[in-house]
């Protein structure tokens, strides 16, 4: 596709799953489809590793006590940049274990690398809402998984300090545990009844527009990446069908 044709491109169709331009903060000089990308960018940049500090916003921790940290979230945690380069998630155990599996070598890719081709218009549309700030957050449930599990999937849009679009955010969790906890504390019950909006139910129900994105306008989850890595390329290297 020639420039001319790419900036004629508006909405969804614009987003570059393939992380061809460059961000802030893009490592160049490193392969990103490299199996070994982390270890690579991290050799390229002198990146702080082990005991070495690192200062956050409100905080001072080790490399290894921030990984403790976020190994530790009752949540998997994915971070795509806004080049569309899926730079990190919370390495929490062994890939069969996780709600959304991830392959440790994936960490880098560009976001088209780590999807199956159908899911790459639904994950177009899903940045695109967050860049544009048609909605902050989009909200997907994973069908099919009940019912002793309701993952959802949450694509939250991040920001720098000048407040420009700074990549998503993508946290996946089980639900249940927490409902069933509710219910056994509250000795309330679920109740499947689609006339009753307030009722605890197990349908499906449009979520509010002003937090997040409508069902109606919420694209239809992608699937999780393949067994082995696509060799056409497609992370949040996860939504699941």
């Amino acid at each position: 596709m020639s420039e001319s044709e790419k900036k004629q491109q508006t909405g969804a169709e614009a987003e570059d799953l393939t992380a061809s331009g460059k961000a802030k903060t893009t490592i160049e000089g490193v392969n990103m489809n490299a199996d070994d990308w982390v270890e690579q960018a991290a050799k390229k940049t002198n990146a702080a590793e082990g005991s070495d500090y690192v200062k956050l916003d409100r905080g001072v921790l080790t490399v290894d006590q921030l990984n403790y940290f976020l190994n530790t979230m009752p949540m998997e945690l994915t971070y795509a940049d806004d080049n569309n380069q899926f730079l990190y998630y919370n390495h929490m155990g062994p890939r069969d274990e996780m709600l959304a599996p991830r392959y440790p070598k994936q960490a880098g890719d560009p976001l088209s690398a780590v999807h199956p081709p159908r899911a790459v218009e639904h994950v177009k549309e899903v940045i695109n809402l967050l860049r544009t700030g048609k909605t902050d957050m989009v909200k997907m449930r994973v069908p099919g998984t009940g019912p002793d599990k309701f993952i959802m999937h949450y694509y939250k849009a991040m920001h720098d300090k000048d407040g420009d679009y700074a990549g998503v955010n993508e946290f996946v969790l089980d639900l249940m545990p927490t409902i069933k906890w509710f219910l056994a504390k509250t000795g309330q019950k679920l109740v499947d009844d689609p006339d009753t909006i307030s009722s605890a139910s197990l349908r499906d129900k449009p979520t509010d527009a002003t937090s997040s994105a409508s069902v109606k306008d919420e694209p239809k989850p992608a699937a999780e990446p393949e067994a082995t890595k696509p060799v056409d390329g497609t992370s949040g290297a996860s939504i699941n069908d």
